[in-house]
């Protein structure tokens, strides 16, 4: 019994020992359990399996813009000797997150609040900092050492948006909502010295985390109100950086490293330039919600969706959740690689077992078939309403089911209603399929937000929308002559 105790100490010790390396950022020595070798390699897989769950953004000019604002960064950064890679990912969220090795993205969802091109080197020069200070592999390693019995050469690399598998638990959360008060703080930190150090002010930190703590508000307020959980960006800070010391703390030490004899650049009008007509919240590639319809203009088909059912649209399927959360519809789509019927796909390629109240389609002229199947789940069995119906070589997958087993009858027909929507894309469809984009426009003596939420598509909020857009939330106007951002 003894020597089954002090096995495991030992090899503890001996980890830790062998497992200490000099942080780059602080001198210090870390306890970490990856070689820069095997750090470069984990993110050069977990890139690949990044870009399977997000589309990078079609904007080549727009993609060098920011690989050089980044690689600038970079270059005085505390380790310059890593190539950075900086992605845009077409994505309505607001985020951006790092890799270990250099990979670094930023969505155009998060872009789109940015007003200059100072702050969008706050939010690389932040991103960098979590590189710099290996926060991903110094979390890893704390893991790895809270579970010594895992094997370090079995690295699973994650999905975005797939919790299940080792690594996603280990840095999902870090990757989506920060890494916790004191490395995101030290991010701050470094990415505000790499600013000073390339010569733009590091007040655009201030900026940057100020914009976007009043998307956070405004996000936090329409989540609740929507019964979903809030899509934010890192947000950690219980304060608003105008009041947080630490943070102006932060600000203040980088900026005794600038150079006072240059003009600090700012790029307003630049940065502008490169979003304006950028795609403005859905993409026409993951397709685009219209109040409760849903058009898909690659795809070509449209949708009814249950009206106040939360959507979240991913990239490989679709998730309607009712308020509160007591039912769910989750609509997929694949390939059809075998001429079977529709009920036939449904047992051999989903595996479904018997089916009750089971019937054959025919939805808008497309051949379907419908059945209730208990599903097996985490939380014991479900019955759930499934739909499969085939259109143009893919089988589009609805199924629907109740938080409550016993209640699946209370939303069935409107599950059903859902799946019977389905259609080909109309010609007079085709025009709301396209998405919003953004657009510069100049403010005039007269310019009012609400007169330009007045004239806006934007279906909910769009005054809001717009203040937040422009850095003028909750209650700001334009001046005369300035450029602002709004969505046609």
């Amino acid at each position: 019994m003894k020597m089954r105790i002090f096995i495991p100490i030992y090899l503890i010790c001996f980890l830790y020992i062998s497992g200490c390396a000099v942080n780059p950022v602080t001198g210090q020595q870390d306890l970490v359990l990856l070689s820069e070798s095997d750090e470069i390699s984990l993110g050069r897989k977990t890139h690949q399996e990044v870009l399977k769950q997000y589309a990078v953004y079609e904007d080549p000019a727009l993609q060098k813009y920011v690989q050089d604002i980044g690689t600038k960064l970079a270059a005085k950064s505390h380790r310059n000797n890593l190539v950075y890679r900086f992605t845009v990912l077409d994505s309505k969220e607001v985020n951006a997150f790092a890799l270990p090795g250099g990979y670094i993205y930023i969505t155009r969802g998060l872009m789109a609040y940015l007003k200059s091109e100072a702050e969008l080197a706050a939010v690389l020069g932040h991103e960098i900092g979590h590189v710099t200070a290996r926060h991903s592999v110094r979390q890893y390693s704390a893991n790895q050492l809270t579970n010594i019995g895992l094997v370090l050469g079995s690295i699973f690399v994650p999905g975005m948006n797939q919790a299940s598998n080792q690594l996603a638990q280990l840095f999902g959360a870090a990757l989506l909502r920060g890494y916790g008060r004191e490395h995101e703080l030290e991010a701050d930190r470094l990415g505000a010295e790499y600013l000073a150090r390339t010569n733009y002010n590091p007040q655009a930190m201030l900026d940057v985390i100020s914009v976007l703590k009043d998307q956070e508000i405004f996000e936090t307020e329409l989540a609740r109100a929507e019964g979903r959980q809030p899509r934010i960006y890192h947000g950690v800070f219980s304060t608003h950086p105008d009041n947080d010391k630490r943070l102006q703390e932060v600000v203040g030490t980088a900026k005794q490293l600038s150079d006072t004899s240059k003009a600090q650049y700012v790029g307003h009008e630049e940065y502008l330039s490169f979003i304006d007509n950028m795609v403005y919240g859905d993409s026409p590639r993951e397709g685009i919600l219209r109040g409760g319809r849903f058009f898909h203009s690659d795809l070509n088909f449209a949708m009814s969706f249950p009206r106040k059912w939360t959507v979240t649209n991913r990239p490989d399927v679709i998730i309607l959740t009712a308020p509160e959360g007591s039912a769910l519809i989750q609509i997929s789509v694949e390939d059809i690689n075998k001429k079977i019927s529709p009920r036939d796909f449904m047992f051999q390629r989903l595996g479904l077992g018997n089916l009750d109240s089971e019937s054959s389609l025919s939805i808008n002229g497309l051949p379907a078939h419908t059945g209730i199947s208990v599903v097996r789940t985490t939380e014991g069995n479900r019955p759930t309403r499934f739909v499969v119906l085939y259109y143009e070589q893919r089988a589009y997958i609805i199924a629907g089911t109740s938080r409550e087993p016993g209640q699946i009858a209370k939303f069935d027909q409107l599950i059903l209603n859902t799946a019977k929507s389905f259609h080909q894309l109309t010609e007079n469809e085709r025009v709301l399929a396209k998405p919003l984009r953004l657009t510069v426009v100049q403010a005039g003596e007269s310019t009012r937000f609400i007169d330009l939420a007045r004239q806006s598509p934007l279906e909910n909020h769009a005054e809001s929308k717009l203040r937040l857009l422009n850095a003028k939330y909750p209650h700001g106007e334009a001046r005369k002559g300035e450029l602002l951002k709004i969505v046609k």
